[in-house]
């Protein structure tokens, strides 16, 4: 590499987050490691995104502008779009509602340099509102998923180990913005799938650990922004996203040796998940009878992996129902952190 070259490629892929733009490149300027270019991309968003973004290059050099001249409606085709523009050894995937510790670049870089084996090293994130109100770090899910403490202490594990008895229950890496990633790695395993709708980062993650280890520290360096106009939710108002959880489970099925037991409750979690996700998916009109195709397709094959779904979807039913009685009520969240504090690995304190 030549020495002029960056050490780290910021790829900032934005859509329609101007709200949070500003906090987000603050938080990139500020970091204590300053070996690093910053890629702005934005796919055609209508608000005053573009006026940010073309402000922080008037201010910064490090920071330069390559908009979309047609909406790509694919976040993993932003991630390599960035990819492809970047001259650094790492890429750094920060997303434009999200901010980092100033700390974050400095202590990631170091668990890359530290091993050059490893494709990935990622820290905790911290779970914030629309407002940037602090909500919880991810431990909590990763007691509620893992019913263990593993993620309270640093560790570095061979990638294949990773996929097999990790990755295979849950995507352990919440967000990419809290991650740092080799780009030789990236460019070796063709990047993300940009035809995926919102599991690509999951499925990219394997692939890149069928190459390499993952490296983890538990100090809080990201914070996650939970709001309703992120990707996530969006793309949970139909089921076709749990196509693409099924197709993660059978590929490392498939293409690896995890426990039998491991890949049963993976497919029994992706049915569960399901079912709750059935009364929070969008069954407007005009998309109907689409979702209503996907959804019965979807029924057959966890009717087979987990029959007991056919009594879990009317269960469920009263249970939102239960839930909404709750809100009405204004008692929702105070049960939840009641309950949560009782069974600490079975309710999430927030709703996130």
């Amino acid at each position: 590499m030549r020495k002029d070259k960056p050490k780290v490629s910021v790829i900032v892929p934005n859509y329609m987050h101007s709200a949070y733009l500003n906090k987000r490149l603050q938080s990139i300027d500020q970091q204590s490691f300053q070996n690093f270019e910053v890629i702005l991309l934005d796919d055609c968003s209508i608000d005053k995104s573009e006026e940010i973004l073309i402000s922080w290059t008037k201010k910064n050099s490090k920071f330069k502008y390559f908009p979309n001249k047609k909406n790509s409606g694919s976040t993993f085709s932003q991630w390599n779009k960035g990819a492809e523009i970047a001259e650094g050894e790492y890429l750094w995937i920060a997303e434009s509602d999200d901010w980092a510790d100033p700390l974050l670049l400095e202590k990631l870089v170091l668990q890359l340099d530290n091993n050059s084996n490893a494709s990935i090293a990622f820290g905790q994130s911290m779970l914030i509102d629309k407002a940037g109100n602090e909500l919880h770090n991810f431990n909590i899910h990763y007691n509620y998923i893992f019913k263990n403490d593993r993620w309270k202490r640093a560790y570095t594990n061979n990638g294949i180990n990773e996929i097999e008895n990790y990755m295979i229950l849950h995507n352990v890496i919440p967000n990419v913005s809290a991650a740092l990633l080799r780009k030789s790695t990236y460019q070796k395993v063709g990047g993300a799938p940009k035809n995926w709708r919102l599991n690509g980062d999951w499925m990219f993650y394997i692939k890149m650990l069928e190459h390499g280890e993952i490296c983890y520290i538990p100090d809080t360096i990201n914070y996650f922004r939970i709001h309703n106009n992120t990707q996530r939710v969006l793309a949970n108002k139909n089921g076709y996203v749990y196509y693409e959880l099924l197709t993660i489970i059978d590929y490392i099925g498939s293409q690896h040796n995890p426990l039998n037991r491991l890949k049963k409750r993976a497919y029994s979690n992706i049915a569960s998940w399901w079912v709750h996700s059935i009364y929070r998916q969008s069954w407007a009109k005009e998309k109907r009878n689409e979702n209503i195709k996907v959804n019965f397709k979807l029924l057959k094959r966890f009717i087979f992996i987990r029959p007991i779904t056919l009594i879990h979807i009317p269960y469920e039913g009263s249970v939102r129902l239960a839930v909404l009685i709750l809100n009405f009520f204004k008692l929702k969240e105070p049960i939840r952190k009641i309950l949560h504090k009782i069974f600490p690995n079975y309710f999430i304190p927030n709703s996130t």
